[in-house]
């Protein structure tokens, strides 16, 4: 079966350099035209079943993606992003004014967070890898695509790829990551992290 971890078209709050968490943002303008070009990507693909976070930035991309190939769409709240807490709204120089500890703690895991309402690694975790199996698991030689966010998807692939470093997967907005597993294999792998040649830019 093949996994394709879709993180969401830009928002504004993306534009502006604001930190989301469960932040409810709309797309931008570039947010449309980079989910319609999802679309048209994976319209190539034999997709035959599509997730979404309730998210409003990522189930509008899904939401576009559906009508592109006619697929039903499924909500899951469980593809949320991380909740950042206090952090949600602030840009990074907002974060290093208010919380100047945050710098030194966000990359290590589990560490004591000075962020009030900020979801710690293990909460995250249990919420999103499990899950995310599970949905593996309900779907065996089929392709599927999941339209998540940057947290998710990353806290999923540093997990098979057993990273265990935060910050270390890179993921752009409207990227496709895509997640392998052959029959008679315990553990799949990481065909493509971060792509994004559907893309104009």
């Amino acid at each position: 079966m093949r996994l394709h971890l879709i993180r969401h078209g830009e928002t504004t709050s993306n534009a502006e350099g604001r930190v989301q968490g469960h932040l409810d943002v709309p797309l931008s303008d570039r947010g449309l035209r980079e989910a319609a070009q999802l679309a048209e990507r994976l319209a190539k693909m034999p997709i035959e079943a599509l997730y979404a976070s309730t998210l409003q930035r990522a189930l509008r991309t899904a939401q576009i993606i559906a009508q592109r190939i006619e697929i039903d769409l499924q909500e899951r709240d469980f593809l949320m992003e991380r909740d950042v807490g206090a952090l949600s709204g602030l840009t990074r120089g907002d974060i290093a004014k208010q919380y100047p500890e945050w710098r030194k703690q966000r990359l290590i895991p589990n560490a004591q967070r000075v962020v009030p309402g900020y979801e710690n690694d293990d909460a995250f975790y249990k919420r999103v890898i499990p899950n995310i199996q599970a949905l593996i698991s309900d779907h065996p030689h089929q392709e599927i695509a999941v339209v998540t966010h940057g947290g998710v998807i990353g806290a999923f692939c540093r997990h098979v790829m057993g990273i265990t470093v935060r910050g270390s997967v890179e993921l752009s907005n409207a990227s496709i990551s895509t997640y392998e597993v052959r029959d008679g294999q315990e553990h799949g792998q990481m065909l493509s992290l971060n792509d994004t040649c559907h893309l104009d830019e």
